[in-house]
């Protein structure tokens, strides 16, 4: 039977995009299998807020009846307005090492883009530089990605360049493995930000968590809105991602830092969930839920996946305290290392500053466009 590409319509087809991956990664031992019910949740559109500023599409790949791939497309009117754009998304790319399969995937995913007045095709991602998987990785160490990172097989780069795309932008992740000790010129440096009359890094109040999410959304606007990638978070968006994050992680990984008691800084890190993730292979019943909470006590491993300071205040070293007081409060608990990311390749002063930390920069993944 010939290729077809076929739109999600239904129930069923949502749930044969969802077990694309249990094909491509079936005998991979890095991948971690996304929880089936989060992403049912998060692809439904009267669940996530995403959906009330994006127009967006679903499809699969199949070939002789069976499902070899699939890919999604999206149209974010936020990202538009606040770059004067036209940009459409790709994303949820998973397939066969199939070139036909891959070129018509790719060039449905475009020709929806291009029907919705868009010029540039971007990705790949979980739609948008705002959630999971942004990015293919190009290059690095190819291990068991940390929470929210992507992970891919090395032909999905071939795939992309035989279609045209080529590199927009490459982000890094940097693996911290200190053992909690600077050196002394580092540290020297630390104590006196940290000394600077009216500096204040204190961790979120959790019985007013969601008033500290906003501060955090607001603060992450003003921080990163001319950073390229940045699209704005409503606080609907926001509450929505932060949800999970209340109930799982120490308020000491949700840092705000302060001058003379205003917020001028934040930092979020989170245990890396996919090291008790990866053995639930999406399913968190009948026994996952009590297999993750047993495991999770044994995470040793932490990712910080936002920063930001904003401008007036970047020559403090505040971004500098915010990196140093995660990091002490993770090996007072038993975190002996982690990761930052991503980081963009052009962004010097934080590339630096996680060199000063010894630091490595382990893995390198890629964002691809293509005018339509």
């Amino acid at each position: 039977m010939p290729l077809q590409i076929q739109p999600v319509n239904t129930k069923a087809d949502l749930d044969a995009f969802l077990q694309v991956p249990y094909r491509i990664y079936r005998d991979d031992p890095n991948y971690v299998f996304p929880l089936l019910g989060e992403m049912k949740h998060f692809l439904n559109p009267d669940k996530n807020p995403f959906f009330q500023h994006a127009e967006t599409a679903l499809w699969l790949a199949v070939r002789d009846g069976q499902v070899i791939g699939r890919i999604a497309a999206a149209v974010d009117r936020y990202n538009n307005e606040h770059w004067d754009e036209k940009t459409g998304f790709f994303g949820f790319y998973e397939v066969d090492d199939d070139p036909e399969a891959a070129a018509d995937l790719l060039e449905t995913a475009r020709f929806w883009i291009a029907s919705r007045g868009m010029e540039i095709m971007r990705g790949p991602g979980c739609f948008t530089s705002n959630h999971d998987w942004y990015g293919l990785q190009v290059g690095g160490k190819f291990s068991r990605p940390v929470v929210g990172m992507p992970y891919n097989p090395r032909y999905y780069e071939r795939h992309f360049e035989d279609f045209g795309l080529t590199g927009a932008k490459d982000l890094f992740a940097w693996d911290i493995r200190t053992g909690g000790q600077l050196p002394p010129k580092m540290q020297k440096l630390i104590d006196r930000i940290l000394a600077r009359p009216g500096l204040k890094i204190r961790p979120f109040d959790m019985k007013r968590f969601f008033d500290e999410a906003s501060i955090v959304r607001e603060l992450y606007n003003a921080c990163w809105s001319e950073n390229w990638g940045f699209i704005p978070l409503d606080d609907a968006e926001f509450a929505y991602m932060a949800k999970d994050m209340k109930s799982m992680v120490d308020a000491d990984f949700l840092l705000i830092a302060e001058m003379d008691g205003k917020p001028i800084g934040f930092s979020l890190t989170i245990p890396d969930f996919n090291q008790a993730l990866q053995p639930l292979r999406g399913k968190l019943y009948p026994f996952g839920w009590l297999k993750f909470l047993l495991a999770k006590r044994r995470i040793r491993y932490a990712r910080t996946l936002l920063m930001g300071v904003l401008p007036e205040y970047r020559k403090l070293g505040v971004d500098m305290a915010l990196v140093y007081r995660t990091m002490q409060y993770a090996f007072s608990i038993g975190v002996t290392s982690g990761e930052c990311s991503w980081i963009l390749a052009d962004n010097v002063p934080m590339n630096r500053i996680l060199e000063g930390y010894g630091a490595d920069c382990y893995k390198t993944y890629r964002v691809y466009e293509r005018t339509v």
